[in-house]
């Protein structure tokens, strides 16, 4: 029984020393583990807040650039309404541009008619005087037969029947006898150009500023009575309208300037075209 006990007793401290060393190794293995636990938690933790921080400078960034934009859109958003306002102002000077062109074509128009009525008044007297000299124009070539002359003759003695301003015809007709009439009834045709060759001035006609703007265009022809002695035109009408009023007077104005050689023609018949 001794034996056994010493025996027991012995063994005992062997068995208590492994078990220790086994729970050491043991917690050294859990020790390991733990602290490899650890490391990989640290780990998670530092890439989550690198993952955070990444995610945290994206928004910073994206906030940022979405103010940059705005900043722009709104930047735009005025040079727009600038613009707009602009356009509006434009378009309000252009109306008022408009209005005031019309104004002055109405005006334009107005005068226009006041300077036909004034020329209507102006030529009147001198269109009731052909009258009273026609019939003893018509009688005269009853008794004396018409006889063929040079065309200087023959208007020379139209104008001394027709064409002298009204204040001398008195006098004329007491003072000098009545000439055998050599002219046709028809004065002669020639064109602008071939009347300008025979006149010292000679302005063209101008075209009115409302007909060009209108596009109207005419011809016609423009019976114009000169003085042979000066060669000043005392009478010019339109045996052929051009169709427009203010065509007509721009031509009856224009012809009524001409100076024309003396003794070179009395009445003649010039074309006139507007295009």
């Amino acid at each position: 029984m001794l034996h056994l006990g010493s025996r027991t007793s012995a063994v005992t401290p062997r068995i208590i020393l492994v078990l220790s060393f086994l729970f050491l190794m043991i917690a050294a293995i859990f020790g390991l583990h733990s602290s490899y636990r650890v490391d990989a938690l640290r780990a998670d933790v530092a890439k989550a807040n690198a993952a955070r921080d990444g995610a945290e400078h994206r928004r910073v960034t994206q906030e940022t650039e979405l103010k940059t934009r705005e900043m722009a859109v709104a930047g735009e958003e005025a040079k727009i309404a600038e613009a707009e306002n602009k356009a509006a102002k434009v378009g309000a000077e252009l109306a008022q541009l408009q209005k005031e062109k019309t104004e002055l074509q109405t005006r334009l128009e107005e005068k226009q008619k006041e300077i036909d009525s004034l020329q209507k008044r102006i030529e009147e007297p001198g269109a009731a005087a052909k009258p009273s000299e026609r019939p003893g124009a018509a009688s005269t070539p009853e008794k004396q037969p018409i006889s063929p002359s040079p065309p200087s003759l023959e208007i020379k003695a139209e104008h001394v029947e027709e064409t002298t301003p009204p204040p001398r015809r008195p006098k004329r007709l007491k003072t000098a006898p009545v000439t055998p009439p050599q002219v046709a009834d028809r004065p002669a045709t020639m064109s602008i150009s071939s009347a300008k060759a025979l006149a010292i001035y000679a302005p063209r006609p101008d075209y009115p500023s409302a007909a060009r703007s209108q596009r109207i265009i005419g011809s016609g022809v423009c019976v114009v009575s000169v003085d042979p002695r000066s060669g000043s035109v005392t009478e010019a009408s339109m045996a052929q309208s051009t169709g427009d009023p203010r065509l007509d007077n721009a031509a009856i104005s224009a012809f009524r300037q001409w100076r024309f050689k003396p003794g070179v023609v009395s009445k003649v018949r010039i074309p006139i075209e507007f295009q």
